[in-house]
């Protein structure tokens, strides 16, 4: 598309940022971006990435980002460079995009149902290193049955609930009963357990999350007793940990990977949360918002073009001015494409003036744009397309 394309008089966002293009490279090009906009300050992304990719190896666990959080190829493939051995994904349109994209090792942490999606799946096994987590007997005999049909060996997580309901098996008689139906397809391989226990991850609290891993180890002690015997060859994986909790989740001394996803981005949620009692995060926030104050006409009030539709809180948390902003101002999405800066005193913020904000909960936000700008200092480095955007 040319960058003057334009369909009904509205700028398409292909366009946007081939008009953010001309500014890789030049000085100020972070200062002169189309908003909002989304960043990624390049120094603090890697960085990030390289502390969990040490701590993971020094316990001897292997990390298997979460890509959900980011949905970027390019962010992917600096997680594997680093030591990742593959990478999750939530669903099976990632599955797609990332095999697409390349990556060869991928495990979709979301149960699914036989027919269409089931096929779409079994299709891209073809592509990559594909391992699936089962809950059903019925989604397993299908599978299985899909599988020897296109002659594709795929590795399987029976997924175990550890306690949210969402999915997962608890009981051991389910749990053996699948076990049973996975070993026996010729062409599916029982791996292990997806032990995800996600309500751990932004409890504030060094002591419940270490109450909270404790039952964990218990409900995963309990079904690899259970599906052991199914597990042929190998030691059995026990996927899951989070950002949030990995830690308190690394002290059980039972998980073979982890799933951290959100640690190479962050936000403002994370901010509460205290890792080690430090009160201070172990990963600093690389991914920030940038908006632009159009309108400016009353003291201590500013309107900018970040609105509802820009960010998504989980709690309730709003975003947080960091660049741009002056001492004790807050900002706040107040309608669907604008929000609110409120002064401490009645100063007047020109028309103009650009802010970057930390989101409030990084994966659903990175889900509203097309593209990450990529920035070092003030320079304009790059713009990666967000591939999985809507996957």
């Amino acid at each position: 598309m040319r960058s003057d394309d334009q369909d009904g008089g509205q700028i398409s966002p292909r366009t946007i940022t081939a008009r953010n293009a001309a500014f890789i490279g030049s000085e100020g090009g972070r200062q002169k971006l189309l908003t909002p906009a989304l960043l990624v300050e390049l120094d603090t992304l890697d960085a990030n990435i390289a502390n969990m990719q040490e701590r993971c190896s020094k316990l001897g666990v292997d990390l298997r980002p979460h890509a959900k959080a980011h949905k970027t190829l390019g962010i992917a493939k600096r997680q594997l460079a680093a030591g990742a051995v593959g990478i999750c994904v939530a669903t099976p349109g990632e599955v797609e995009v990332f095999a697409d994209g390349g990556i060869t090792d991928i495990l979709l942490t979301s149960t699914f149902a036989p027919g269409t999606t089931l096929d779409r799946l079994v299709e891209a096994a073809n592509r990559c290193r594909l391992t699936l987590v089962l809950d059903n007997v019925d989604t397993a005999a299908a599978l299985g049955q899909a599988a020897e049909t296109r002659g594709i060996t795929i590795r399987v997580l029976i997924d175990l609930d550890m306690g949210r309901h969402r999915s997962g098996l608890s009981e051991a008689k389910d749990l053996s009963a699948l076990a049973r139906i996975v070993d026996q397809a010729d062409w599916l391989c029982l791996v292990g357990l997806q032990a995800y226990a996600g309500h751990l991850s932004h409890r504030p609290d060094i002591a419940g999350r270490m109450a909270g891993a404790e039952e964990a180890a218990v409900r995963i002690r309990k079904a690899l007793d259970v599906i052991e015997p199914f597990i042929h060859g190998e030691k059995p994986v026990v996927s899951g940990g989070s950002t949030g909790a990995f830690l308190q989740e690394t002290a059980l001394g039972l998980y073979t990977e982890f799933q951290c996803g959100s640690y190479a981005l962050m936000d403002a949620e994370y901010d509460v949360v205290d890792p080690d009692g430090s009160a201070k995060p172990l990963f600093p926030t690389s991914l920030f918002a940038a908006v632009r104050v159009i309108s400016s006409n009353h003291p201590g009030i500013a309107t900018t073009d970040g609105g509802e539709k820009r960010f998504v809180a989980k709690h309730g948390t709003a975003p947080v001015i960091r660049r741009g902003g002056r001492p004790g101002a807050t900002y706040k999405p107040t309608s669907d494409e604008h929000g609110t800066v409120t002064l401490a005193d009645d100063e007047i913020m020109p028309v103009g003036s650009l802010l970057e904000l930390q989101v409030p909960h990084c994966d659903p936000t990175v889900n509203l744009y097309d593209f990450i700008h990529v920035v070092r200092d003030d320079i304009l480095l790059d713009i990666w397309p967000i591939d999985a955007r809507g996957a």
